[in-house]
């Protein structure tokens, strides 16, 4: 195209600076998206919107419009395709970390919730062993004479009083992504909800614990008085079967049967296992509701 002759107008000027301004922010546009994505080949490519660039500046200082245009559209398409790969990167980056979030949670749900079955085998039956001395208390009380358990069985039984676990707390993997902004990395809704939820219920079960411990540890120092432990001659020989029977060599049967101090120690002991019990019941729901929901994420 063969440049106009004559003096440029202002308009003219206004329309070079305005195309040479829209050149130019596009191709730093498109280096910057490059440059972020970490792509090992950005300055090549930089170098080559430079050239473009340039063309551009020529075409604009010529007034050859149509090439100024076919420029400008060649711009705007490699900036276009640039955002594009870039979103799709970032696409890529995402649904990686979300798997391996949801790895992790997997994990980190399987130890959680063989932890809580545990607790509730554990405070289940300690539960069942209180009421049995409670059992055996009111059956004396009402006929001395009546079919009572041995003393290895009171003993086992005031032994389990005080039984449980610790509750179990969030996974790790959820405080590092509510920490670091990475729970929207996730893309199932009612699995973010649900990890909220059990969040929010296991402070709530780890505070209830923390409220009765003291009252608990109290009542239970009271009841387990009653019998006498030693450990082994041989502390290697330290096993389960050991530790829930303590060595037992004593019990004060009677103390067991009639001590009227007692029968608050056990009501205080029989709510707080109970109340533990229906916690840790209700946490392990809501773990199962989450495992289900990871596996239908992974499909």
């Amino acid at each position: 195209m063969v440049p106009l002759p004559g003096r440029r107008t202002a308009s003219q000027h206004a329309s070079i600076a305005s195309l040479f301004n829209v050149a130019r922010r596009a191709s730093q546009l498109q280096w910057v998206q490059r440059y972020r994505h970490g792509r090992g080949t950005h300055s090549v490519r930089h170098e080559g919107l430079a050239v473009l660039f340039r063309r551009v500046k020529k075409h604009v200082k010529a007034q050859d419009w149509f090439a100024v245009v076919v420029d400008f559209i060649i711009v705007v398409i490699g900036v276009f395709i640039g955002i594009q790969v870039a979103n799709w990167n970032d696409a890529r980056q995402t649904e990686r970390r979300a798997a391996e979030y949801l790895d992790r949670l997997d994990d980190e749900f399987d130890v959680i919730r063989a932890r809580l079955e545990s607790g509730i085998e554990v405070f289940g039956r300690s539960v069942q062993n209180i009421d049995l001395i409670m059992d055996a208390r009111r059956d004396y009380a009402a006929d001395p004479s009546s079919p009572l358990p041995d003393d290895k069985t009171l003993a086992s039984a005031v032994n389990d009083v005080n039984s449980g676990r610790i509750p179990a707390g969030s996974p790790a993997a959820f405080k590092e992504m509510v920490a670091s902004g990475a729970l929207d990395t996730l893309s199932s809704e009612p699995l973010r909800q649900a990890l909220f939820a059990y969040d929010e219920f296991a402070h709530i079960a780890r505070d209830g614990w923390r409220s009765i411990r003291d009252e608990q540890r109290a009542a239970a120092n009271a009841v387990t008085a009653t019998i006498d432990v030693e450990a082994p001659d041989d502390i290697q020989s330290l096993d389960n079967s050991w530790l829930q029977s303590r060595g037992v060599v004593g019990v004060a049967r009677e103390a067991i049967l009639t001590d009227p101090a007692l029968q608050g120690h056990l009501n205080i002991l029989l709510r707080a296992q109970m109340n533990q019990y229906t916690l840790v019941e209700r946490q392990l729901a809501l773990a199962n509701e989450i495992e289900a929901l990871i596996v239908e994420a992974r499909q």
